[in-house]
């Protein structure tokens, strides 16, 4: 079955315009470093035209761990193929039919993939420096294997955790994608369709969108420097909540501590849930029972703060300088803590509540 924005294929249907036969397929094969080099001198001469040669067409392979550097496989076709933990550093695999391939954990710097058929494919915590997959097809795909009822396991191609620094996405097919946590800068994302593609806990540096299609585009829990920002139309983009200007912030906290000191009789509780507060400083505040679900806190100054039963549940906190800082009883869980200063904060139980810190 297809559709316009996605394609489910069995294990015996080719996901690209070329034909090719089956009956040369090698299909569910565990691929050693020796066939590999075989295979790559068979299809370069199939590439130069050179009798002898064989257009590779493998299915539901285990290619993983292999050494693919400066390999040539460009128009080959890997359908379903896993690569993970492999090396693909500068190998050729232009306008290949990649559909609902694995390259979790691989190193594809420099890496072409242009014009792929990547429908589908897996990219979490790939180092991808200067890859190259302007014009490829990232949409929604997965295969049927072999005795399966229906697709097993993810369909959106992912990017979860993926290093991206001077890729290459121009032009390219993302409807849906996921970038949960992926670090990006200095890649470019030109005319790229993003609608639904999902940015939670990614950081965009100097990130060109554009002509990027940023419809529906999540952007709720990213991090993005002002150069990526204005760089693409955001009209149309789930963002975070604005935080509060210098005057605003100093009334809430006034609020808030009036809350505090008056048992939640007057005054209002503190709530940034879903705000960008990114490089904004806390540094000694009174925050106990303030509300940061979901928030951007990327590189905040919370030293020494009072932080005690605050919410920060599924908060991003790169980075974030917490050294001092009390979170006894306070809701951590879901919370992305990468490269935090943690040095002396108060954890544990609060005294006087039922409330304990939750990692």
């Amino acid at each position: 079955m297809s559709s316009s924005e996605g394609t489910t294929k069995t294990s015996d249907n080719a996901a690209s315009g070329n034909k090719t036969s089956d009956g040369n397929a090698i299909i569910g094969r565990r691929i050693g470093q020796e066939a590999l080099k075989r295979l790559a001198e068979l299809h370069t001469r199939y590439l130069k035209g050179v009798p002898g040669g064989w257009c590779v067409v493998m299915k539901e392979c285990d290619l993983s761990g292999l050494d693919f550097r400066n390999l040539n496989f460009s128009h080959g076709h890997f359908i379903g193929c896993d690569f993970s933990n492999s090396n693909l550093e500068d190998a050729r695999l232009s306008g290949a039919n990649l559909f609902s391939a694995n390259f979790d954990h691989c190193n594809m710097t420099r890496t072409n993939f242009s014009r792929a058929d990547l429908r589908g494919a897996n990219f979490a915590d790939a180092e991808m420096t200067e890859a190259m997959l302007e014009g490829a097809d990232l949409r929604r795909g997965a295969v049927i294997r072999r005795g399966a009822s229906g697709p097993v396991g993810r369909e959106n191609s992912s990017f979860r955790g993926a290093r991206m620094y001077g890729t290459n996405m121009s032009e390219c097919k993302l409807l849906d994608a996921d970038f949960d946590g992926a670090s990006i800068s200095g890649a470019s994302l030109q005319g790229a369709d993003l609608r639904g593609a999902n940015f939670a806990g990614a950081e965009l540096k100097s990130v060109e969108l554009s002509g990027a299609n940023l419809a529906d585009a999540d952007f709720r829990r990213a991090i993005l420097d002002e150069d990526t920002a204005t760089r693409g139309d955001m009209m149309r983009a789930t963002r975070p909540r604005t935080a509060p200007g210098p005057e605003r912030m100093a009334k809430m906290l006034a609020s808030h501590l009036e809350w505090i000191q008056t048992g939640q009789q007057r005054g209002e509780r503190a709530d940034f849930a879903r705000m960008d507060l990114s490089r904004r400083n806390f540094a000694g505040a009174v925050l106990a029972g303030a509300n940061f679900r979901e928030a951007i806190l990327a590189d905040v100054n919370f030293e020494k703060a009072i932080l005690a039963a605050s919410d920060f549940g599924d908060a991003i906190l790169l980075r974030a300088n917490l050294r001092g800082a009390d979170l006894r009883g306070a809701d951590l869980r879901g919370a992305n803590m990468k490269e935090a200063n943690q040095d002396g904060t108060k954890k544990g139980e609060l005294s006087g509540t039922t409330l304990s810190t939750r990692l």
